[in-house]
């Protein structure tokens, strides 16, 4: 039996994820201070206006993250960029990435589905996350989109 030969994602990050910026994400994800959003909110939609796709899509959260957290932190990072929400996490709890090492993080099951189906046929996508770590999460995100038609799907994230 043929394996799947995934498509590599060309991606971009904007910052390398240090001490820094580990504390910057701790304070806006985890301790739920929404309004740090707009201290990289410009230099990330240029960035993302720059890779010029057809169609923005950022990677969802959990209905159980929503509820606690009170917001998806990578749409509120790219505040003011049109996206279209496609995609949902298939679970109704999706565990943090940051409680797994990377190994178990690259064998994790799929954990999106398409909020509808629809056609992305001949369509360049955008993929955006906040944190890229081993890459698995937008692999998995990209993979649903190239079975929807996508012609080309990039991600971006703020920081790796």
């Amino acid at each position: 039996m043929a394996t799947k030969r995934k498509k590599l994602l060309n991606h971009t990050a904007l910052y390398q994820y240090n001490d820094a910026m580990r504390q910057f994400m701790k304070q806006y994800k985890f301790n739920g201070d929404y309004d740090l959003r707009v201290i990289f909110n410009r230099v990330f939609s240029q960035k993302i206006n720059i890779l010029n796709a057809d169609i923005v899509v950022p990677i969802p959260v959990s209905e159980h993250t929503m509820l606690t957290r009170g917001f998806n932190q990578t749409t509120g990072l790219i505040e003011g960029i049109p996206y279209e929400q496609l995609l949902k996490v298939s679970a109704n709890e999706k565990s943090h990435q940051s409680q797994f090492n990377r190994q178990i993080r690259m064998t994790r099951k799929q954990p999106f589905t398409m909020i509808e189906q629809v056609s992305l046929k001949g369509k360049e996508v955008l993929l955006v996350d906040d944190v890229y770590t081993t890459g698995n999460t937008l692999y998995h995100a990209a993979d649903l989109l190239y079975e929807c038609g996508a012609k080309n799907v990039k991600s971006i994230s703020l920081s790796r």
